[in-house]
């Protein structure tokens, strides 16, 4: 990505957080960089498509912090799954409202619903890396890494929606379920693994 569509991408960013994808307009994020509309349009011809590279920004910076934790793992699973799910609630909270507006019908049919699918996959990836590392370090036995990897996955992601399911038919954004969202997970992550951790001889 160019240094321009970066900076118009940050500042998209920036209203998109804190009003929300409908009620921006291309116009207030042109004022904001202080150039012409017509200029805006050059690098990003729709909304959609700035849409698009503000949640692959989001999504490359998530993942990366990811992978940092990754290369973390020292023998305690649940420990590293927890700091998984903390860096996702922190991200949670700064961009809550792109959260929500994430379940409207309008943006999966903008080749948007794939980024966010291919997101969904390299979270499952890094958990899969993560159980294999811990089958190879002897914390833990499972059958298949990818399919326990695959389940834990979606089991997070079932809580999160759960959790914010009354905003999203709302609207009405309320960050605060973010904490009990991470709590959540903590407890079903420590419910799933602590059965599966091999005692230490």
């Amino acid at each position: 990505m160019d240094s321009k569509k970066g900076q118009i991408v940050q500042a998209a960013l920036k209203r998109f957080s804190h009003y929300g994808f409908n009620k921006t307009t291309m116009s207030e994020i042109a004022v904001d960089l202080n150039i012409t509309k017509a200029n805006l349009y050059y690098y990003y011809p729709d909304k959609n498509a700035l849409i698009k590279d503000v949640l692959a920004c989001i999504s490359d910076e998530i993942l990366t912090k990811q992978y940092e934790v990754l290369d973390q793992y020292d023998g305690s699973l649940v420990k590293v799954l927890c700091k998984l799910l903390k860096i996702k609630a922190d991200f949670l909270k700064d961009y809550y409202v792109l959260h929500i507006n994430e379940n409207l019908e309008w943006i999966k049919g903008q080749g948007i619903g794939t980024l966010l699918e291919k997101f969904h996959y390299k979270n499952i990836e890094i958990v899969g890396n993560l159980l294999k590392r811990a089958v190879e370090y002897g914390e833990i036995e499972v059958c298949s890494t990818e399919e326990a990897a695959t389940s834990y996955t979606e089991i997070m992601a079932g809580l999160s929606l759960i959790r914010s399911v009354s905003d999203t038919i709302s609207g009405m954004p309320n960050a605060r379920n973010v904490d009990d969202i991470l709590e959540s997970q903590e407890k079903a992550t420590k419910f799933i693994f602590n059965n599966k951790i091999k005692e230490k001889n």
